[in-house]
């Protein structure tokens, strides 16, 4: 069904930052790419679930401990 919406195909998969979010943009690893990622600042390190994807812009949220 994500056929072509690569992005979209990764909504609710989890990832580490490995550049925090500052200004609202920062950088996770998922597989072997590297995605440029919107959401609240948060730290380098921080673990966080892809919520929305759209073309090639990831949103993030931060993962809750439980």
């Amino acid at each position: 069904p994500f056929l072509n919406q690569r992005a979209a195909g990764l909504v609710g998969r989890t990832a580490v930052l490995i550049e925090p979010i500052d200004g609202g943009r920062g950088r996770i690893k998922l597989d072997d790419t590297i995605w440029v990622v919107e959401g609240p600042d948060l730290a380098a390190g921080t673990h966080v679930r892809i919520v929305s994807g759209d073309g090639r812009n990831l949103t993030v949220a931060p993962v809750e401990k439980p």
